[in-house]
C-alpha cells in the first residue's frame, strides 16, 4: 500500500478499528470503503464524519497552524455484527395472580448488535478505548439491558395474566418484546441498532419467595417503577419516591387526569411528566 494512502485493511469483524496518525501531511489520501463510515478525532473532538469515499486530509486539518499533529482515524463498520450474552444477575421478583403467590424469575440469553449511529456510538460507547471485545461491550450494556427486560417481563406477565407455569410458553413473545424495547434504548442512548434479542432460559424458584396472601397477613405490591416491595395501599415508593397512583393531578386546578394525559382536561395546562 503506498504510504500516502490511509483505507482499512481488516476483516470487518468488528464494530470500529482505531489508526494513529503521528505528523500526518496535508497531502495524505484517506479511501473509506463501502463497509464503513469514518470519523476523525484530533484532540479528543470529532472532526469530521465521512461516508465512502476518496479524501484528502488537508480538507479537514489546519497544517499551516501546528506544526505536530496527532490524528485518529476511527473506520466504524456498517455490516460487522456482535453476538452478545445477557443474564438476570439475581432472580427478580413477580407475583402469580392465578396462585395468588410471589416467585422469583431468572432468565438469560444472546443479543446481536451492529453500529447505528456513528457518532453517538463514539460519544458514548469507543471514547479514548483502542479495542471494543465482546466481553468489554457486554459489561457495558448489561445493566441497562437487564433493567429493560424485567419491566418488559412484568408488564407483559401482567398484561396478559401469565402464570408462572405459563410463563415458559410465551418465550418467543417476551423476546420480540424484549427486543423492541431494548432496541430503542440502546439506539437512543449509544448508537447500537439490536438485531435479534433471544430469551434462551427461563429460571423460576416459587420455594424461596412463597408468600400466600392470608386474610390475616398484610398485602404487599410491587413499585410500577423500581420494583421495590410496598404495601399495597401505598402511594408513593419508599425506594424511588415515585408516585404508584395511575391518576395525575394538575398542579394548577388540582382536577384529577389520567396517567397519560400531557394536558388538563379541566383548565388547559400543561401536566409535568413523572421524574
Amino acid at each position: 500500500m503506498e504510504q500516502n494512502i490511509i483505507t482499512f485493511t481488516g476483516n470487518n469483524e468488528k464494530l470500529f478499528s482505531k489508526i494513529v496518525l503521528k505528523n500526518p501531511n496535508s497531502k495524505q489520501k484517506l479511501i473509506v470503503p463501502e463497509t464503513h463510515n469514518v470519523i476523525i478525532v484530533k484532540d479528543g473532538q470529532m472532526m469530521q464524519t465521512l461516508s465512502s469515499g476518496k479524501y484528502t486530509l488537508g480538507k479537514f486539518l489546519d497544517f499551516k497552524t501546528e506544526e505536530s499533529l496527532s490524528v485518529e482515524i476511527l473506520f466504524m463498520s456498517k455490516t460487522a455484527k456482535l453476538k452478545l450474552l445477557w443474564g438476570t444477575a439475581n432472580k427478580f421478583l413477580m407475583f402469580d395472580i392465578a396462585n395468588g403467590e410471589n416467585y422469583l424469575l431468572g432468565m438469560s440469553g444472546d443479543f446481536e448488535v451492529q453500529v447505528g449511529d456513528p457518532r453517538k456510538f463514539y460519544l458514548y460507547v469507543v471514547g479514548m478505548a483502542n479495542d471494543l471485545t465482546s466481553d468489554m461491550l457486554q459489561e457495558r450494556l448489561m445493566s441497562n439491558v437487564v433493567s429493560v427486560v424485567e419491566m418488559a417481563v412484568i408488564d407483559y406477565v401482567k398484561q396478559n395474566n401469565v402464570s408462572s407455569k405459563q410463563i415458559v410458553l410465551h418465550k418467543p413473545k417476551l423476546s420480540k418484546q424484549a427486543l423492541k424495547l431494548v432496541g430503542e434504548k440502546l439506539s437512543k442512548e449509544y448508537g447500537i441498532t439490536v438485531f435479534s434479542f433471544n430469551i434462551a432460559n427461563i429460571i423460576i424458584d416459587s420455594k424461596e419467595s412463597k408468600v400466600k396472601v392470608e386474610e390475616n397477613e398484610v398485602e404487599k405490591v410491587l413499585c410500577k417503577f423500581c420494583r421495590a416491595e410496598l404495601l399495597a395501599d401505598a402511594k408513593f415508593c419508599v425506594k424511588c419516591g415515585k408516585s404508584q397512583s395511575s391518576k395525575k393531578n394538575c398542579a394548577q386546578c388540582n382536577k384529577e387526569n389520567v396517567s397519560d394525559a400531557r394536558f388538563c382536561a379541566y383548565c388547559g395546562k400543561p401536566l409535568g411528566e413523572e421524574e
